[in-house]
């Protein structure tokens, strides 16, 4: 019986728990990963468990609800004296009575995932409902305990509305900041997508390109070799991490001209450009028509024109020349243009990835304020209760009822320790008067044994005395 009262509020406080767990995690103050050690402190095993790393935490919200639920009651008492105090017990008894009648509603409490180490990640939202409720909760019994001990009187709520405004437009800022958190992210997925499809791209081609190299034996060749080891690289690039992109991904075109990322010379770079050049030059030729006009080759399964995302670079110099209309022209193997592309959409993820971890870092932080708003509005509900129970005007003999309490809570104390030590005397009386009873009891007794030890040995000895015959004179 005593395990169904209980809980609604053990799994409500434990879903707070794992709330709080998950976005501790997501600013890096804690961990649920365990480490264990031997006798002499070498590492053993280590294992992951958000359920064991929740535990502590229950605990201290366990030890705060119960404090708040104490000052709950003496709120209570403040605005209603025993009947206050009554009201507000059985209110925090509800949820137990609801179910124990079978009419408290079975929500899961725990939630269907959790990110460890998620920056970003604010945990189920059921999970903040019970923090919000506790916060406002304090904030209303912190508000009209200090009523009930200072004299506030009415300019208090006034002076209470301007950090309820303020309070109030800066949750809405948040809230506006929460609807445009979104935009970095989905950048970086758009800038992400590009690379990867600008890699897919450029790797088919390449691979067309030594297709051609292996049929015309030409695999001796720098670009042709260049082509054939590019492969693992451009699909690393195609299906990396942006995390691992931006790290390892080319951060100059000549780490993609590398060879198996070992970099080459400058004038090995140079070369195999100018093979690639003159392989577009003969498979998609520029026909001059005159002066300012060239006719490009039509599109083919060899030759097309780069998608304009794969180049928005223009390509590196060569020979101390920039074309700046390849990006223009049909080719059957674009390294001119989508190479620069690659490094700077690198750059470009760099920039973003920090940004969105920005945004993922600083919602946890709009999530504290969240729970620091709900003291505030705990805090304006209890300016109303303040008026709606005239605490204001009550007479001076009815303030401050909490001291009065306090001291009524004292003196019972002491009138029970008194009474407790009173009791304790009369105990340790009577426990003397029948230890001293008992002592006189097993010294006569002791004292009637040895005499009569000493009669038996009297008797004895007067015995011996008769057997012995007298002498002869």
């Amino acid at each position: 019986m005593l395990r169904t009262f209980l809980y609604p509020y053990v799994s409500t406080l434990y879903c707070a728990a794992w709330n709080i767990q998950q976005n501790m995690e997501g600013l890096g103050i804690a961990s649920s990963n365990f480490v264990q050690r031997d006798l002499q402190g070498n590492i053993l095993s280590s294992y992951w468990s958000p359920a064991e790393a929740t535990i502590p935490i229950l605990g201290v919200l366990a030890l705060c609800s119960l404090a708040l639920a104490t000052l709950f009651v003496v709120s209570g008492y403040i605005l209603g004296r025993k009947r206050g105090a009554i009201g507000a017990f059985g209110l925090l008894a509800l949820p137990g009575c609801l179910n124990l009648a079978s009419l408290w509603p079975m929500v899961r409490y725990l939630p269907d995932r959790f990110d460890i180490g998620g920056t970003g990640a604010l945990g189920a939202s059921l999970g903040f409902l019970p923090l919000l409720a506790l916060g406002m909760l304090l904030g209303w019994c912190a508000t009209i305990l200090l009523a009930d001990i200072l004299p506030l009187g009415d300019r208090f709520g006034h002076l209470y509305d301007h950090l309820w405004c303020t309070a109030g437009l800066v949750a809405a800022v948040f809230f506006v900041v929460d609807a445009g958190v979104g935009e970095h992210a989905k950048e970086l997925a758009e800038s992400q997508s590009t690379s990867r499809q600008a890699s897919s791209y450029l790797a088919r081609q390449a691979g067309a390109y030594a297709t051609w190299c292996e049929k015309h034996q030409r695999t001796g060749s720098a670009s042709c070799r260049w082509a054939s080891d590019v492969q693992q690289t451009l699909l690393d690039y195609a299906s990396d991490h942006v995390a691992i992109f931006t790290e390892f991904g080319p951060h100059t075109s000549a780490d993609i001209y590398a060879h198996f990322r070992r970099s080459l010379p400058p004038q090995d770079v140079i070369t195999i450009r100018r093979e690639i050049a003159a392989y577009n030059a003969a498979h998609c030729p520029v026909k001059k028509l005159a002066p300012g006009i060239s006719q490009l080759a039509p599109p083919s399964t060899v030759c097309l024109s780069t998608p304009a995302a794969y180049c928005t670079v223009f390509a590196d110099a060569l020979d101390g020349k920039v074309d700046k209309e390849s990006i223009l022209l049909t080719t059957a193997l674009a390294s001119e243009c989508i190479i620069p592309t690659l490094v700077r959409l690198r750059e470009e993820q760099q920039k973003l990835l920090a940004r969105s971890i920005e945004d993922k870092r600083n919602k946890h932080y709009r999530w504290l304020y969240y729970v620091f708003f709900s003291l505030v509005v705990g805090g304006k509900i209890a300016t109303s209760t303040m008026k709606l129970f005239s605490m204001g005007a009550r007479k001076p003999t009815e303030i401050r009822r909490t001291v009065q309490l306090f001291k009524d809570g004292v003196q019972t104390a002491c009138a029970a320790g008194r009474g407790a030590m009173l009791a304790l005397r009369r105990v340790k009386g009577r426990l003397s008067g029948v230890f001293t009873t008992a002592r006189c009891a097993a010294q006569k007794w002791r004292e009637k044994v040895h005499a009569a030890y000493k009669m038996r040995r009297l008797h004895a000895r007067s015995q011996r005395n008769k057997l012995v015959p007298p002498e002869s004179q």
